[in-house]
């Protein structure tokens, strides 16, 4: 049977979640003076995320902070992010299993301060991923819920994670399709000033290649995806860029390939 020509425009969004969240850096912190010793060490494990038994070790610590007290916002943020972090790393089951966690986690953090940006990022990131694997419909009908949580946090904390939100906002605007409020110049125009503010930000820059491609200016697409690779890694988000440029390399050797 041939599928229906609407089905042929939905297709996009069963792939849109995990473009959105491909390399998701670490949210910065208040200061350290702010947190428990349980939360601290938490993060120092998150820093050697490279190895994911660290986010565990850390997801563990959080985990004893909210048995100890339920209200902790600073803690159920950082479960909602450690949380997405592991389950981007896993498969089948467990995955949905550990973004059901996660969601709820931000629900509780929305929940405590919905004045805060941290809450709604994670929030919003996995409830992307979720419908990633949950499919055609759950993408469809989680579109509005990612883009209201990015509002929140453009909104509360414009320059969060630098420009995380305006970020994610762009990649709404370059997956979702028109009958969604898709529309790629805008997600171009997005992606330009989050760079104005954060030039080096490897993630804006492999979204801005995405979007100029898709708008037919390859040129600076290819620029794009070239300065991603001349980066400098930064001691506190090596693994991100090294994911990043990565993808770079793929979408190098996959649109400009010699003749393509």
């Amino acid at each position: 049977m041939r599928p229906l020509p609407f089905l042929s425009l939905l297709r996009p969004l069963l792939v849109v979640w995990g473009l959105f969240f491909p390399s998701l850096a670490r949210a910065a912190s208040p200061p350290s003076t702010l947190l428990s010793s349980t939360l601290r060490e938490a993060d120092d494990y998150y820093v050697g995320r490279s190895k994911s038994e660290n986010v565990r070790k850390g997801l563990a610590l959080l985990r004893q902070a909210v048995a100890r007290n339920s209200k902790d916002y600073e803690a159920w943020w950082r479960i909602s992010e450690f949380t997405c972090f592991i389950a981007r790393r896993t498969d089948g089951r467990e995955k949905l299993r550990l973004l059901d966690e996660a969601i709820q986690a931000g629900k509780m953090a929305v929940a405590l301060r919905p004045d805060r940006a941290e809450g709604h990022f994670w929030l919003g990131a996995n409830y992307g991923l979720s419908a990633e694997e949950r499919g055609l419909l759950a993408g469809l009908r989680l579109v509005d819920v990612v883009r209201s949580e990015m509002e929140a946090v453009i909104r509360l904390d414009p320059e969060y994670e630098e420009a995380a939100g305006c970020r994610v906002m762009a990649r709404v605007y370059y997956r979702a399709p028109f009958f969604k409020g898709g529309d790629k110049r805008r997600s171009v125009e997005l992606l330009q000033q989050c760079l104005r503010r954060y030039p080096n930000n490897s993630l804006t820059m492999l979204y801005l290649a995405d979007s100029l491609l898709a708008v037919g200016r390859r040129a600076e697409a290819r620029q794009q995806l070239e300065k991603i690779l001349r980066l400098c890694p930064d001691p506190l988000y090596a693994p991100e860029l090294a994911e990043n440029q990565t993808e770079a390399r793929d979408r190098l050797q996959e649109k400009f390939r010699t003749g393509k």
